[in-house]
């Protein structure tokens, strides 16, 4: 079993990382692991244990899927994370 940090982009700019996935699959399948379920438009996943994130499946753009080689970066305690979404509100003026 090999662990990854898998990382969905989507049209708007914005990310999600989702850290420390364990796999079996091969290269193209990894992201079917870090997500908790999905359907024809919808991925849903769990950050940090908490938070239940849904995402269309037509605004994403790229899945990224990086092996962590080291046990050193495994064992760190990285948690899952949004990026370019803490300023939404603000830069649309509201």
């Amino acid at each position: 079993m090999k662990t990854y940090d898998v990382t969905f982009h989507t049209l708007d700019g914005k990310s999600i990382i989702k850290r420390n996935v364990n796999s079996e699959h091969n290269n193209e399948r990894v992201w079917e692991d870090a997500v908790e379920r999905f359907d024809t438009d919808h991925l849903f996943i769990r950050m940090n244990d908490k938070t239940l994130v849904s995402l269309l499946r037509s605004a994403i753009v790229r899945i990224d899927m990086t092996e962590l080689e080291s046990d050193q970066e495994k064992s760190q305690d990285r948690r899952d994370e949004f990026r370019n979404a803490i300023y939404t509100l603000g830069q649309m003026g509201l």
